[in-house]
């Protein structure tokens, strides 16, 4: 009787484990289990030995200089991908210049797994942990159920980046938000497919709730527009989506009703 309780406490045990493993792949629940972890997400990616999360991007000690990446402690493979840079279509915007560098700031790190190009398992080799040299060329079928990719090789077909705010700010006036306006919060929006959507102006951000802590200006990169003004790559205090959905895009605002764009377009 006793092995009996034995065995079924360690069967519990290890699905306890693993359910813990996989919480973080929800929306704000850190970055173990998430897509980011790599020891843990499909693709025959290298796992690191000791099965840190962060050593695939930081690490304590032996890290890239300081000047090399404009990240702390970083640890990972940089990108030397050059793209070219989006091509504004609105005769309005045609006078924001964007950064010789499109990649300028953390997008470069980004691109370090996303382009593609780049091992997304190579890391420094600190405790002799092997690393890897499996690249981001697989893709897969998101949370709707469409085909899609997780590495960008045009950045002609993305949303802008490498551009700096004010300018656009100058250019579109009272079409972009403030640069001290938060992120709009999740549900504030309360759009489903049945709900009245006549019920809220989203051009009066005076009636929506918003993300407290987290404004437009400090997921900026030296006031420069990057991948990591929409997405919060620790998967720590990103969107929720609505019921019933099950993507998590580790971005800051939702995609119901457009949260995520009309956090910054007044529209």
């Amino acid at each position: 009787m006793m092995k009996k309780i034995t065995v079924l406490l360690t069967v519990v045990a290890v699905a306890a484990s693993v359910s813990m493993a996989l919480a973080g792949a929800n929306p704000k629940t850190g970055i173990n289990g998430s897509m980011h972890d790599i020891n843990k997400v499909a693709g025959g990616y290298q796992q690191d030995k000791l099965l840190r999360t962060c050593a695939f991007c930081h690490t304590p000690h032996n890290a890239l200089p300081n000047g090399s990446v404009p990240a702390p402690l970083w640890n990972h493979a940089p990108s030397t991908v050059n793209l070219a840079p989006y091509t504004w279509a609105a005769p309005t915007n045609q006078g924001i210049a964007i950064n010789s560098d499109p990649l300028v700031g953390p997008s470069r790190l980004c691109m370090g797994c996303h382009d593609g190009v780049t091992a997304v398992d190579s890391h420094g080799s600190a405790a002799s942990s092997p690393t890897g040299t499996t690249k981001m060329t697989a893709s897969y079928v998101d949370g709707l159920g469409n085909t899609a990719k997780r590495y960008i090789t045009d950045l002609t077909v993305t949303h802008p980046i490498g551009f700096l705010w004010a300018d656009a700010a100058s250019a579109r006036g009272t079409e972009l938000q403030p640069v001290t306006n938060s992120f709009i919060a999740d549900n504030a929006l309360n759009y489903t497919a049945t709900s009245n959507v006549a019920a809220f102006d989203t051009r009066n951000r005076g009636s929506i709730t918003q993300v407290g802590g987290k404004t437009i200006q400090n997921v900026l990169y030296s006031g420069y527009m990057t991948c990591a003004t929409c997405h919060d790559v620790h998967n720590s205090v990103n969107a929720t989506p609505a019921s019933g959905s099950g993507y998590n895009y580790f971005l800051y605002a939702q995609e119901e009703g457009s949260a995520i764009c009309l956090s910054c377009h007044t529209k």
